[in-house]
């Protein structure tokens, strides 16, 4: 990811492509005040990132990528900023870090290289990763998608077929008639088939993913799916009695029975799953948690810390999605 950085009136300027430039203040509360040079172990390689932290060592924004560290330190020494760099032994732990995010947080977006393996996503966020516990359900869920997809797959190709046989011509010229050029149009009995199935199946897949969609906002209402506002992609679904988390890499299965929702004195929210196994910052609707809670038996609080207390309970997390 290529990213730039300046100073411009007490500013911190990151420049990203096909992104707006994001301002982080180097004055005032909450100022940015060190960059950081991460790594963790990925697979097969080590994974490199740039943080911008805060004075209490919180996030305010975070993208991955290796970089020149005597670049990155001489930019530091040059803007009165702190570097450091810090090697994490695992990626949860990495992801605890990242997670712990700064009132001026920032998110930034850009464009990522495809996924080696690719991920169904009608009609929610799904991964062809299944969860570690036992995948029957998953399984099921999978299959469906591929037969949508199937469907659709099916229904595109016979529309095909139909158009190949309404376009062949029979052009039946004689003496007679050359000069008016007299052209038949025709169908074979084949292509009325073609033509019946592929509207069928045409109004099979739109019915399927509106079924798909419906149960979707169903299942929301119902407290059986919880969302994260915003990016990146998160959500909790329970399934068979067994809770989910859903990211747009990987689908997990959590052993956890209460949820913990959050809102610090800096305007930092947040959710924390089963006393703090998973940290999920970002916005959560609170009656939509208290109602999925109560819906799955599962324990409910809403707390409001000091800024203290939420430096010790997200640095306590086993696990998060930042």
């Amino acid at each position: 990811m290529t990213l730039a950085l300046a100073v411009e009136n007490d500013e911190l300027v990151v420049e990203v492509p096909e992104h707006s430039p994001v301002r982080l203040p180097l004055a005032g509360e909450s100022r940015a005040s060190r960059l950081l040079i991460f790594g963790y172990p990925g697979r097969g390689r080590t994974r490199y990132g740039l943080a911008v932290l805060d004075e209490s060592g919180l996030v305010m924004l975070e993208a991955p990528g290796s970089r020149s560290r005597k670049a990155v330190e001489a930019f530091a020494a040059g803007s009165g900023l702190e570097f450091e760099f810090r090697a994490f032994d695992t990626p949860q732990q990495a992801r605890v870090a990242l997670a712990r995010r700064s009132p001026r947080w920032r998110a930034v977006t850009w464009r990522r290289a495809p996924a080696p393996l690719p991920r169904l996503r009608v009609p929610g966020a799904r991964s062809l990763r299944p969860p570690l516990g036992s995948p029957k359900v998953w399984w099921r869920e999978q299959l469906l998608y591929v037969l949508m997809w199937a469907v659709l797959a099916y229904g595109a190709a016979f529309v095909a077929l139909v158009l190949l046989n309404l376009t062949s011509i029979r052009a039946d010229v004689t003496r007679g008639d050359a000069a008016q050029g007299d052209v038949t149009w025709g169908m074979e009995p084949l292509g009325v088939a073609a033509l019946v199935l592929a509207g069928l199946t045409v109004v099979g897949a739109v019915v399927v993913v509106g079924i798909g969609r419906r149960r979707s906002r169903h299942q929301t209402a119902q407290g059986r799916v919880l969302r994260r506002e915003g990016q990146p992609h998160c959500r909790l679904v329970v399934v068979h009695d067994r809770l989910l988390l859903e990211t747009a890499r990987r689908t997990r299965e959590l052993d956890a029975s209460e949820l913990l929702l959050y809102s610090a004195e800096s305007g930092v929210t947040g959710l924390l799953v089963g006393g703090g196994l998973f940290h999920l910052p970002g916005r959560w609707n609170a009656e939509d948690v208290e109602r999925f809670a109560a819906g799955n038996g599962l324990g409910f609080q809403a707390r409001s810390l000091t800024h203290e207390e939420y430096l010790d309970l997200t640095a306590g997390a086993k696990d998060a999605v930042p």
